[in-house]
């Protein structure tokens, strides 16, 4: 029910049948690679209802939210560290800590491409407690594999980019939820507009 970017490469729908070999990796990787930017709304808030049952949804996963079953599973599997920021006292970071009792959902945090700025079917996700790693994992995992095939590198822009991805590897492996296609290489960044919040030992 939901569409992608029509302008990104996505192999099988806007893309030549032999595209491998003309862009080959080592040459035009740039011009095929995933690009996407991640970020987190914390004004997009849900309060708890008071009938909970009640709330029924019309097509579970099937637009830009993800699978609420799923994506539970994956919450309760998952552990968040509570280490701060080491670059600055970032607030993505330090928000994640926070919590309010009287919230279903402190915010939503998305991925979406980085060219046009569309967001990517299946990889809108709730925050619990704000912007945690396990939240953000589940939806750049999904949108990794979204009309993946093929396509081995990707580009994440997200503003604590170094913090996110010092063990991202490692949550893939541990928790329920997250996989990757085979091959994949994550390149990630952090925008101009918040790199002034960054130190150059960030990104080495």
């Amino acid at each position: 029910l939901a569409l992608f970017c029509p302008s990104c490469p996505q192999p099988g729908i806007n893309m030549p049948l032999h595209w491998e070999e003309k862009y080959a990796r080592q040459v035009n990787q740039w011009l095929v690679m995933k690009r996407f930017v991640v970020d987190g709304n914390f004004t997009a808030q849900h309060m708890n209802m008071r009938q909970p049952e009640l709330d029924i949804f019309l097509s579970d996963g099937l637009g830009y939210m993800v699978e609420e079953g799923d994506y539970k599973a994956h919450l309760a599997s998952a552990t968040e560290s509570r280490e701060r920021s080491t670059c600055s006292n970032h607030r993505a970071v330090n928000a994640a800590n926070t919590n309010r009792s009287n919230l279903r959902a402190t915010g939503v945090g998305a991925t979406a491409c980085a060219r046009h700025g569309c967001f990517i079917p299946h990889c809108v996700v709730d925050f619990q407690k704000g912007e945690r790693h396990m939240n953000i994992d589940y939806s750049i995992c999904n949108a990794i594999k979204h009309a993946a095939k093929g396509i081995d590198d990707t580009l994440v822009i997200y503003d604590v980019g170094c913090q996110w991805s010092l063990h991202f590897a490692e949550r893939v492996n541990n928790y329920y939820g997250l996989t990757l296609p085979d091959n994949t290489e994550i390149v990630a960044a952090v925008g101009k507009f918040h790199l002034s919040a960054h130190k150059l030992a960030c990104f080495p």
